[in-house]
């Protein structure tokens, strides 16, 4: 599985990564898991790794992840990625999903949430749920 977390917040970008890497129990994390800090680095560590999970930002130093969810969901070689948007404004949940987001997480991010969202879709082992 190959994820890509795009969190201009380095410490959550970290912490995220960290967490996922354990509960997904992913092997090789250097290679399949990356954090971006701004929306540029992010789509380009998408070009390049072609991610399952995309985890997004709203307000990046470079511009809104919102405005970018429908181009990332319209790239052919992304079209079975799951895209979770991220915000303290919870008023752009709607919005969000309205681009194509699967999913939206309100900050401060609940890992418990973060959990659910892969336990719902089958990619945690019972033990780790």
């Amino acid at each position: 599985m190959k994820i890509v977390i795009i969190e201009d917040e380095k410490d959550l970008g970290v912490l995220m990564r960290n967490f996922l890497v354990k509960q997904l129990n992913i092997k090789s994390p250097d290679a399949s898991v990356k954090v971006a800090s701004s929306l540029s680095e992010g789509l380009q560590w998408i070009n390049d790794l072609n991610p399952d999970w995309i985890f997004i930002d709203n307000n990046l130093p470079d511009g809104k992840g919102i405005n970018e969810i429908q181009r990332i969901k319209s790239a052919d070689k992304l079209q079975g990625a799951k895209i979770v948007m991220m915000s303290a404004m919870t008023n752009l949940k709607e919005e969000a999903f309205k681009n194509g987001a699967d999913y939206f997480l309100d900050k401060p991010i609940s890992f418990v949430e973060v959990r659910n969202i892969f336990s719902t879709n089958g990619h945690m082992n019972e033990g780790e749920a």
